[in-house]
């Protein structure tokens, strides 16, 4: 959900019942993302809210009073956060994404006190050793403050149980975006993910986290289904994409709408990790709507025994004579074209067709209204 989610949409969700994530994504400015993380607050219907995560359950270890959170999620692409360090990590855990707020003025004083600043509600991790970050999680962050990790493999579950997450998100190979090369559909995954889970519980005496299932879900149906399977919720970034308060742009959010048989006409590629120059470790892919760029990138891989093109060939593969160079990269950047640039999506894609607030898409997720998606 890169440059797919932002206050608008991460304030919309919160607003309708929902625990939606803020992406930090591939973070080069904490300021800016703390200022984002704050121009959330005057959105929210109530700035006082609790959390969904079952907030009411932890107190405060030094006075026993309930701690706070805010209403929402923050996300980081662990491996990138090895790179720039934790400092926004910890910025973000001592509640510098909230703002200050007094409290009421008695007969007695003429100023209020200053509240204490509110931590998210959880922080996620993706993509990467979240080990020493949940560390920091411990150290740094409220009682009650809640660890979100997204994994690939049944091993990778049980270590995250192990650990004592909260959360573990399962992404299936239905996934828009980021995940690992060798993944398994949800259908198989997550039966076998909650029975391991359920019986090293009652061996071991271990907590059984939430499960959570991501990967082209846009339909009740598929809620209700994956829910039948053992997960307790679902994570959604496709069917978000589209809504009125998503940031992305509209042109985007219309060609998202028009994609149908979203089995087909998504693929999962590397080729724009190297065109981005974004380093992405070994092992991982991201699931894109087709455009000329795969289309070139498969006739390379048919017809010219490309295994995978890199530095200087992925370049190439932007132009039919393969004279492809950076610098027409960055000219479709500029312009925004999705025949070049990347349009992140799951599976899923395929059954959506019309544009509608947050708060209406997740009803009809929900079966809690008619509408057509």
């Amino acid at each position: 959900m890169n440059g797919w989610s932002g206050p608008k949409l991460v304030a919309a969700v919160a607003n309708h019942g929902g625990v939606p994530i803020y992406p930090i994504g591939y973070f080069t400015d904490p300021a800016a993302i703390l200022k984002d993380l704050q121009s959330i607050l005057p959105m929210l219907s109530d700035n006082d809210q609790q959390d969904n995560i079952d907030n009411n359950s932890h107190d405060n270890n030094e006075e026993g009073a309930k701690t706070e959170f805010l209403p929402y999620a923050v996300g980081f692409v662990t491996f990138w956060l090895d790179r720039q360090g934790p400092d926004l990590l910890i910025k973000i855990l001592e509640g510098q994404g909230d703002l200050p707020r007094s409290t009421p003025s008695s007969a007695a004083t003429i100023s209020g006190s200053k509240k204490a600043l509110r931590p998210p509600a959880a922080v996620w991790f993706s993509f990467g050793d979240y080990r020493p970050y949940l560390k920091l999680v411990r150290q740094h962050g409220a009682a009650g403050t809640r660890v979100i990790v997204q994994v690939q493999t049944v091993q990778e579950a049980i270590d995250a149980q192990q650990d004592g997450v909260d959360v573990i998100v399962l992404q299936g190979t239905e996934s828009g975006g980021h995940g690992a090369q060798r993944v398994r559909p949800l259908l198989s995954f997550v039966p076998e993910v909650a029975n391991v889970l359920q019986e090293r519980g009652r061996a071991n005496g271990l907590k059984v986290p939430a499960i959570l299932a991501a990967g082209g879900i846009s339909i009740n149906a598929q809620w209700r289904a994956v829910q039948a399977l053992g997960a307790s919720g679902v994570v959604i970034g496709t069917g978000f994409m589209p809504t009125f308060e998503s940031p992305g742009p509209q042109h985007a959010k219309e060609r998202i709408l028009k994609t149908g048989d979203g089995g087909d006409t998504t693929v999962r590629t590397r080729i724009f990790d190297e065109l981005r120059e974004f380093g992405w470790p070994e092992g991982y892919d991201g699931r894109v709507i087709r455009n000329l760029v795969t289309e070139r990138e498969e006739e390379d891989l048919k017809t010219r025994s490309i295994v995978e093109p890199k530095g200087a060939d992925a370049f190439r593969v932007l132009r039919e004579d393969r004279t492809g160079t950076k610098e027409d990269w960055k000219q479709a950047v500029k312009d925004q074209n999705l025949d070049i640039i990347p349009l992140w999506a799951g599976t899923g894609v395929g059954l959506l067709n019309k544009q509608m607030s947050a708060a209406e898409w997740m009803d009809q997720l929900l079966g809690e209204s008619d509408k057509d998606i």
